[in-house]
């Protein structure tokens, strides 16, 4: 019985050595994040009279998640592509925010978890239609005219729409808009969740006279996730980290009230 219990206690004191060891191996470090710097609220976001504070769901999830492991978190916001390019380089920048699946990310990030999800929308000026197009499926919408998105973004995550379709050429949601109604773009295609979210800046893109939108028909929801560079040197490790408390903060209820806190922010 008590060699026994002699091997359970050294089995116990190695399973508890390692997680220590895992836990500690990252901690004091400072880990770089990088968001779209022309803004995706609720998720990432600045302030005009605090423009080097960032904030946002992504930064509270961050933080949430590393804090317990005394892991330090720093948060830019470049534009989207410059911190796509040096996320993926791992230097200037370890992991990207708020980024939509696709196989090629796949091959040069570690993707975590989805951590919140949004629905596609198609958008148009109304001016331009004197009833709303009939759009029974994603593929109506190019028999309209131009489709447009935004610049490195990806709309592949909907399982209806490829990018090489698509004009993606807005570098902010404002020229999404301003091209829309100009007559450029027959459609652009956003989230509602962001372009709501516009509002804890004190900004309405437009108004419910000038723009109408509806969802994408047969779009899956498009889950979002942090991606990890595979060139950071514990990228996997990190991935742990951040995987098990996203899992942590869905199973309290957190991240979902996290969620709501930005938006009880705009009504």
């Amino acid at each position: 019985m008590f060699c026994k219990n002699r091997a359970v206690l050294c089995l116990l004191a190695l399973i508890l050595m390692t997680s220590q060891a895992f836990a500690s191996s990252l901690a004091g470090k400072t880990i770089r994040f990088c968001g779209d710097g022309s803004g995706w609220p609720p998720y990432t976001y600045t302030l005009a009279d605090n423009p080097d504070q960032i904030l946002g769901y992504d930064v509270d999830v961050v933080r949430a998640i590393l804090a317990p492991h005394d892991i330090k978190a720093e948060f830019f916001m470049p534009s989207w592509k410059q911190c796509l390019e040096h996320s993926e380089a791992g230097n200037v920048f370890h992991v990207a925010l708020s980024a939509s699946f696709h196989p090629e990310r796949d091959k040069k990030f570690l993707y975590t978890d989805s951590y919140y999800e949004t629905e596609i929308h198609y958008f148009y000026a109304k001016s331009r239609f004197s009833k709303p197009p009939t759009v029974l499926i994603a593929a109506d919408l190019f028999g309209y005219g131009r489709v447009c998105g935004r610049y490195s973004y990806n709309y592949e995550g909907t399982g209806v729409l490829k990018n090489d379709k698509l004009a993606l050429i807005g570098k902010s949601f404002s020229a999404l808009v301003s091209r829309t109604l100009s007559g450029y773009c027959t459609f652009f295609l956003a989230r509602p969740s962001a372009i709501v979210g516009f509002g804890l800046l004190g900004k309405k893109l437009f108004t419910e006279d000038e723009i109408e939108y509806f969802p994408v028909p047969g779009a899956d929801k498009d889950h979002f996730y942090m991606m990890v560079s595979r060139q950071f040197p514990q990228a996997e490790e990190l991935r742990q980290i951040l995987n098990k408390g996203i899992a942590r903060l869905k199973k309290s209820g957190r991240l979902q009230a996290i969620l709501d806190g930005y938006y009880k922010q705009i009504e």
